[in-house]
């Protein structure tokens, strides 16, 4: 049975077959399969991402200290002013502070108020 036929028999308002509920079954099980298939591929394109952001995230948490730094003191001092932004900061920092590792605090920027900064905990 084809698509096209099962979608016609719904419409005409035949009564469901065995034939029917077999072609469902089969179309519910490829419908899975390739869920499941996009699902894997997508998690391993993420872990590719995540992987190649590892470095960087590992030099933003090496310079980190008790005290309070913002995103561009972070970057600065990690020696990464060509390679990322300050407004990525907040995607790579946000792993680190969801296991517990880092903290957000409020820093006093003089002639600038308060900005996000990270601590290590």
């Amino acid at each position: 049975m084809t698509t096209r036929e099962f979608y016609n028999q719904i419409v005409n308002g035949t009564e469901i077959s065995d034939e029917m509920r077999a072609f469902c079954a089969e179309a519910l099980e490829k419908m899975d399969a390739q869920a499941t298939a996009r699902r894997s591929k997508q998690a391993e394109k993420a872990a590719a991402k995540q992987a190649e952001k590892a470095p960087l995230r590992d030099a933003l948490f090496a310079v980190l200290t008790e005290e309070g730094k913002t995103a561009s003191m972070l970057i600065e001092e990690a020696g990464l002013t060509d390679t990322v932004k300050p407004a990525s900061v907040p995607s790579l920092m946000r792993p680190l502070v969801e296991c517990g590792m880092v903290g957000k605090v409020d820093v006093k920027i003089t002639g600038k108020g308060t900005q996000r900064g990270y601590v290590r905990l």
